[in-house]
């Protein structure tokens, strides 16, 4: 057994580590990052928003985004049913200004591989292939983490701070009894990159797609070198009823959906088929005495918008401005320290789940597909499809699509009634599985 000190602990090397880690660095703190995978590799999640960009800005790595190898703009995003009979176009030049016109897809492998590396040119401490076991306390302040590397030694590190980057296996979370699934809202996603996937021609080509399934939805990510990341994602009990593997099952959905067939006709996998299960869950305490949850290890709900990264390094900033004011002032870290963080986590949260909510509602979804043009409410929702939330103003974004949401109960009253208010669509994510 060894003994290590740092001013801050960072678990995980994915977009919030990497971003925090940069930052505290450029404080003047010693940071180790504990990654337990190799990089590069792959992950899901290419799709970013235009509300990023100001960050990489601050992180000096925007123009290396762009330079990736497989990163294709990114200046909207097309929403089509499952049939294809009908498809809208929300183009990000259109949110409510200032707008930030695109944003990137990019391959994960790549572009977490470059925020780590930004971070080590900051003077970040990467440790591949170490792995955090048990945390210690000492009452409730958390003081050191027990990790063991990858020969199998164990060591304890002792910190000021310890940020909690582990994405979606929570770490401290799941070890705490804080996190917990949502019951109504269970989810498995089957994908792979694939070549040969139609895509439409001209500017737009470079926006995701999703498509609507019975269950479920597909997206459609494109890369510079027209490669598409695939994946669909569908109700839990869809994927139980077939009880085969990811891609038989990610073809059976197929199958169902003429417009995910269309598109998939003359495409071929390039990657082996993963599955990702059990990515819905709410986080409980997200900050105490000596340490911060930040990014998907604070709360995770549905990829539809793609929002990950965003919440992810948006949260990471902010903590690092926390803790970095907190030891400049009194040398450690208490839970209230972390209020502004905790704060913006939950408003992100709150935010973006109301709306990723609000598409799997058979109601809403006719309004969202055919957006009237009063009280630029297809702006505003341009604007929440961009992540612009950040903002003075965003109380009238956020209103505009309440509006919306208003129209869906009015849309659930006529239906029962019989007399919807505008036609239904034939295949949702809300209808149930076979």
């Amino acid at each position: 057994m060894s003994e290590h000190t740092c001013d801050v602990l960072i678990l995980g090397g994915g977009p919030a580590g990497s971003t925090a880690a940069t930052l505290l660095c450029e404080s003047g703190f010693t940071v180790t990052v504990l990654e337990r995978e190799s990089f590069p590799r792959f992950h899901v999640g290419e799709s970013l928003l235009p509300h990023s960009l100001p960050l990489f800005d601050r992180l000096g790595v925007h123009e290396e985004v762009k330079a990736l190898p497989h990163t294709r703009v990114k200046p909207g995003a097309f929403f089509a049913t499952a049939d294809g009979s009908k498809v809208v176009e929300y183009r990000f030049a259109e949110a409510l200004p200032p707008a930030i016109p695109h944003a990137y897809q990019v391959r994960r492998d790549e572009f977490d591989a470059l925020l780590l590396s930004r971070a080590q040119r900051a003077g970040a401490q990467v440790l591949h292939g170490w792995e955090a076991l048990t945390p210690q306390w000492e009452g409730k302040r958390l003081t050191g983490m027990w990790v063991r590397d990858p020969e199998g030694q164990q060591h304890l590190f002792r910190f000021r701070a310890f940020l909690d980057a582990s994405g979606q296996k929570a770490f401290l979370a799941t070890r705490m009894g804080w996190r917990f699934p949502y019951p109504k809202h269970k989810k498995v996603a089957a994908v792979s990159h694939f070549r040969g996937v139609w895509l439409p021609p001209g500017e737009s080509s470079g926006n995701i797609t999703i498509v609507l399934t019975k269950a479920g939805w597909f997206w459609f990510i494109p890369f510079a070198d027209d490669t598409v990341s695939v994946g669909a994602v569908l109700d839990v009990a869809f994927w139980q009823a077939q009880g085969k593997a990811p891609q038989e099952v990610f073809q059976r959905a197929v199958e169902e959906t003429p417009e995910a067939a269309r598109r998939l006709a003359n495409a071929s996998p390039i990657l082996p088929f993963s599955a990702i299960q059990n990515f819905s869950y709410r986080v409980t305490k997200l900050a105490g005495d000596g340490f911060c949850l930040i990014g998907d290890a604070a709360g995770f709900l549905d990829p539809i918008f793609s929002t990950g990264v965003f919440i992810a390094t948006t949260t990471a900033a902010s903590a690092a401005e926390d803790v970095t004011e907190a030891l400049h002032r009194h040398g450690r870290i208490d839970a209230a320290d972390l209020a502004p963080t905790v704060s913006l986590t939950r408003s992100l949260q709150k935010t973006f789940f109301s709306f990723i909510r609000s598409y799997y509602d058979q109601d809403f979804l006719p309004f969202f597909f055919n957006p009237r043009p009063v009280l630029q409410i297809p702006a505003a929702i341009v604007s929440l499809l961009a992540a612009d939330v950040l903002r003075p103003g965003r109380r009238l974004v956020a209103a505009r699509f309440r509006l919306l949401q208003l129209l869906a109960a009015g849309q659930k009253l006529g239906r029962l009634l019989g007399k919807p208010l505008v036609p239904p669509l034939d295949a949702t994510p809300a209808d149930a599985g076979p």
